[in-house]
């Protein structure tokens, strides 16, 4: 099937998504949000329920946003619960607002407007009672003063005087920020699109004047951010930024530079004894599916100890050198419905994952399990700058000198000059560098199809060791 069908048929479930941020109760003592690498009671205070608002206009990548948001606040000790759209389940349940007369659309998102506060109240309900000694995030899919962009000022206020509420109380007292994101059809108006969302109706014109209504609504609150689609960092960045506003509004690090991927080496004893319990992992499964229109697409398998999450990942095909993606959670059996169009010639790939905040800077260290050429090869996602490299510099090995038994391939590990010219290790001590892949011409060539580039990242071993050679086989099904 075609990436767009697997979408299509896949982003219109009427149930809510699963939570992503779904976490080992046995641990949830041990994960007190600690964000220096060592355990300390944080900066965020005693534990409590942090509401955050994540609106826009039509195909604006509200869903993907979730789902990184919930995949990275939960690798950093937060409880994430994603509270759904209720627009979206009553219309994907059979409400029909567009053939309501004023009255009855007026009474649909009248009982949107109170249901909407009864969900989110009920989400911080559970937060507060089942995660009492972890900060908790409600990512709420749209807000209260959504409803305004939809029923007009007078209505609206007419609304709020029927039913005793105010502004203040809907827009102002109950969410930390609101993160707007502007809808595709300003700026990215190549991957407007219907198809992956049933309740969306809007032709472009009209996504744009509902766009501009939508952000307008909340003018007023002190942490209202707006996320424009940038023309020269395409969707990818829209997300970045999207995780740094939320990042900076819950007060813990947020992406600081463009992201670099190193083949390494990690001591694990001195890991766990450095790091310990503030280091989360989980083993992952990608799957490949077959498509007919030269994208990706892949099904996720996210084991944890008592927690098992799925999730979707579509990349669409390029489009003046630019790609759609998009991703959401999966049920369990919106997950075994799609390993029946597990790709036959990619091979599984299998790894461990660790996430680890130190320093006040976040990793992410994969260790793979297959393809077997990559049996144990690790590597690491760097967020943090590392001062007197940039984009583009050669393979830091070549130039660095002195150091000591923390070595690259190629001599010691690059260390980074501060202001006066001297020099500081930078990265966490259990971590070796060997070898930067970013830099790699396959890295960039490769963007749009991870699997491809683990598998160049395979050749690139082999060429190493000649003796491993990486081959395709059927995946296995996963239970």
């Amino acid at each position: 099937v075609a990436a767009a069908a697997v979408a299509a048929t896949y982003y219109q479930s009427s149930s809510p998504p699963q939570n992503e941020a779904a976490h080992s109760r046995n641990n949830k003592k041990k994960r007190n949000l600690s964000l220096s690498g060592v355990p300390n009671p944080g900066p965020l205070g005693r534990p409590r329920v942090h509401k955050i608002v994540i609106t826009g206009g039509p195909c604006a990548g509200k869903t993907t946003a979730m789902s990184k948001l919930a995949v990275r606040l939960t690798n950093m000790g937060f409880a994430v619960y994603v509270v759904p759209e209720l627009a979206t389940l009553t219309i994907t349940g059979g409400a029909a607002p567009g053939a309501y007369d004023r009255a009855g659309f007026v009474a649909w998102e009248t009982a949107i407007l109170r249901a909407q506060m009864d969900l989110e109240d009920c989400f911080e309900a559970i937060a507060e009672r089942c995660s009492p000694d972890q900060h908790s995030v409600l990512l709420c899919d749209r807000g209260t003063m959504d409803v305004l962009a939809y029923l007009g000022a007078d209505t609206f206020q007419d609304v709020l005087e029927e039913n005793e509420w105010t502004i203040p109380q809907l827009r102002d007292q109950r969410y930390e920020a609101v993160v707007h994101l502007v809808t595709a059809a300003i700026g990215a108006e190549a991957f407007y699109t219907l198809e992956n969302n049933k309740a969306r109706m809007e032709s472009r014109e009209e996504a744009i004047a509902l766009d501009g209504k939508l952000c307008r609504a909340w003018v007023g609150h002190n942490r209202l951010h707006i996320i424009e689609n940038s023309a020269s960092g395409g969707f990818e960045d829209k997300m970045v930024r999207v995780i740094h506003t939320v990042c900076e509004a819950l007060g813990v690090p947020a992406p600081r530079a463009k992201p670099r991927w190193w083949i390494v080496d990690c001591d694990e004893a001195r890991m766990e004894r450095d790091v310990g319990t503030e280091v989360a992992k989980w083993h992952l499964v990608h799957t490949f599916l077959t498509t007919s229109d030269g994208s990706e697409a892949r099904v996720t398998k996210k084991s944890q100890p008592q927690s098992t999450t799925y999730h979707l990942r579509v990349q669409g095909e390029m489009v003046n050198g630019e790609q759609s993606i998009s991703e959401r959670t999966l049920s369990f059996r919106e997950y075994k419905t799609l390993l029946v169009e597990a790709d036959p010639t990619r091979t599984p790939i299998r790894k461990t994952r660790r996430a680890f905040i130190w320093r006040n800077e976040y990793y992410m260290l994969d260790t793979f399990e297959a393809p077997a050429s990559a049996a144990g090869v690790q590597t690491l996602f760097i967020e943090k700058p590392i001062e007197g490299l940039e984009d583009g510099d050669d393979d830091p090995a070549a130039k660095a000198g002195g150091g000591d038994s923390n070595t690259t391939a190629g001599g010691p590990r690059p260390p980074a000059r501060t202001d006066s010219g001297t020099f500081t290790r930078q990265l966490p001590p259990f971590i070796t560098l060997k070898e930067d892949v970013t830099t790699k011409k396959w890295f960039s060539s490769y963007a749009h199809d991870s699997w491809r580039r683990t598998m160049a990242l395979v050749d690139d071993l082999e060429e190493e060791e000649p003796s491993k050679k990486h081959t395709t086989s059927p995946p296995q099904q996963h239970s």
